[in-house]
This record gives structure tokens, C-alpha cells and sequence, in this order.
């Protein structure tokens, strides 16, 4: 019996109309616990390690991933004219970290585009695929298998022109170490780029009642029961099982708010701290020091385009 159905065992009782303030009450805890910014609880960041290990080793196929031609085609211009909004050409001969490189759909955009890469993931199986998908640029590119928390331990002494991290700081054991080594690790004048979850995607019952689903999805004993689970989620498509797995399957998935995120990049010597989309989820753009003209030059407008490129698939 694994942990989540220990857990359910021991409060079934609660499980009736009557005590469900008591059920929630008990989820909001645990919430609380495994979103902690110093320090999830080891339930949580153990689970959610193991959930990306398995993601990329078994679900690397899907929409918005290397092995979907339409996002292969179109991934230099969605970081630069979606994301971080910086002209392509800035990007030759740029020493880029890549801090949490899951399936190396960013690291092959940004090599692509000339930059020199460093990736790093807590997972060998992520790595494993970054290390391919590079392949036809070379072999300079690097690769560190640590978690962001201790990426110094990995990479001493160095300084990058662009800290590129999408979507991975939210899920660390301890938000605030991770957020102090990646930021730690950008040059005067470089440039950090974070994909987070935003508060406002969210309210927080929404993201109770999401943590609740987690919960179950990941008290199912078989992945057969959680195919299922997950195609269901999906509508029943198939290319959307990686998608679903990365909402409902791991458990340590913080919210923030764009002001707490400033406002530390801030404190970390970083200027011109922006927004570089009008998604409710946290696009965020920084130059570390003051703004260096060379860089400054290179920022483009924000996309003029109708759909972003994360809703393609859904016209």
C-alpha cells in the first residue's frame, strides 16, 4: 500500500457529507506543508522527482515536445518572439544555462540559434534526452545531473550570458535555495528568463480542489488506472497523456504572485524586470546590474499575434 492510500485509509471515516470541512481542512495542511518556500515536506519533493523521472523516460512524446513537428519547426521563434522576446541574432555565441532542461526542448531551440549550452537536471533521463536532442549541434554543449538547489555544487566560478528556466524553480524542495542559485548564476549585464506558475492562473480553492485530484491520481495502484485517468483529463487524446501528466501527477506545484518574484529579483542586483506576455502565469524577463545598451537593443515588442503558441493545438 503506498502513501496516499495509508493516507486515505487512515481518514476514510472523514469521507462523509457531513465531515467534509474536516477533509478539507486536512487538505489545506498538507498543502500548506508541500508548498512551503524554504522546505516541502519529503512526501512531496521525493514524489514529484520520481513523477519527472518517470515523465521522461516513458512520456517524452506529445504535444509542445521535440517529437511534435509543429513545435520543432517553431521553437526559436517562440523564445524569441513569445518568451523572452530577444532578437534571434543576440543569441550566437552565448553562454546559456539551462536550470531544469526536462526533455531539452529549450536547450535545441537555443542551440539552434548558436548558443553555447550548459544544461542541468536532477533527473538522468531528462539529461539523457537533452543530450540528443543536441547532438546534431556538436559536442561543446555540457551537462550537470543535480538538483537546482545544489548547482553549485556542479558548476563553481561560473557566469552565464542567459539563465533560461522554464517552469521547473516551483517545483524544487526549497524555492528560495533554487531561486538564489539560478539568479546566482547570471553575469553582469546577462540575462534570466523564468517560466513560473502565477497565482492569478488560480484562486486558491481552484488550486485546493487541483491538489485534491493529485492526490487521488496518485493513490491509483496501477498505471493502467492512471492512463486512464489521465486520458480522461485529456478527452481521450492520446498526444495529451504528457500534458495530463504534468498537471495531476506531481504534487509540489507552487503558485506565485509577479510582485514577490520582482521584488527578490530585485534584491538579487536585477533591473528592468518585466512581464514578457499578458498570461496569467509568470513569463519574467531581468538583466542582472544596470541595462547594458548592447543588450537593451536587442528587446523586441511583445507578440502581436492572436493565439499563443501553447494554445496551437487546441484550434
Amino acid at each position: 500500500m503506498n502513501i496516499f492510500n495509508k493516507l486515505k485509509e487512515k481518514y476514510k471515516f472523514l469521507n462523509t457529507r457531513a465531515d467534509k470541512h474536516e477533509v478539507d481542512a486536512l487538505y489545506s495542511i498538507l498543502y500548506k506543508l508541500v508548498h512551503d518556500l524554504d522546505n516541502s515536506i519529503d512526501l512531496s519533493t521525493k514524489q514529484t522527482e520520481d513523477t519527472f523521472s518517470f515523465q521522461w523516460e516513458k512520456l517524452s512524446q506529445g504535444e509542445y515536445m521535440l517529437t511534435d513537428p509543429w513545435f520543432k519547426g517553431e521553437v526559436e521563434r517562440i523564445i524569441c518572439e513569445e518568451e523572452i522576446l530577444v532578437n534571434k541574432s543576440w543569441f550566437k555565441g552565448k553562454r546559456v544555462l539551462d536550470a531544469g532542461c526536462g526533455g531539452g526542448r529549450w536547450s535545441y531551440g537555443l542551440a539552434k540559434m548558436g548558443a553555447e549550452i550548459t544544461a542541468v537536471d536532477i533527473n538522468t533521463s531528462a539529461l539523457e534526452l537533452t543530450k540528443e536532442a543536441l547532438s546534431e549541434f556538436g559536442d561543446h554543449h555540457r551537462f550537470y545531473q543535480t538538483s537546482l538547489e545544489e548547482l553549485d555544487s556542479k558548476i563553481k566560478n561560473e557566469k552565464f550570458d542567459l539563465v533560461w528556466s522554464w517552469g521547473v524553480v516551483h517545483h524544487c524542495r526549497s524555492f528560495n535555495k533554487a531561486f538564489v542559485q539560478v539568479c546566482d548564476k547570471v553575469k553582469e549585464g546577462g540575462l534570466i528568463y523564468f517560466y513560473l506558475y502565477g497565482r492569478e492562473s488560480l484562486d486558491m480553492n481552484t488550486d485546493l480542489n487541483l491538489f485534491k485530484n493529485r492526490m487521488i491520481y496518485n493513490s491509483l495502484n496501477s498505471w493502467e488506472e492512471k492512463y486512464e485517468f489521465l486520458l480522461n483529463k485529456g478527452n481521450g487524446d492520446e498526444t495529451k497523456i504528457h500534458q495530463m501528466h504534468d498537471i495531476f501527477a506531481p504534487l509540489l506545484n507552487r503558485r506565485l504572485e509577479f510582485d514577490f518574484v520582482k521584488k527578490r529579483l530585485e534584491e538579487f542586483g536585477f533591473t528592468n524586470v518585466v512581464r514578457t506576455n499578458n498570461s496569467t502565469e509568470l513569463h519574467i524577463r531581468a538583466i542582472k546590474g544596470n541595462p547594458v545598451d548592447e543588450v537593451d537593443n536587442y528587446f523586441l515588442k511583445p507578440f502581436q499575434g492572436k493565439d499563443p503558441w501553447i494554445s496551437h493545438h487546441e484550434k
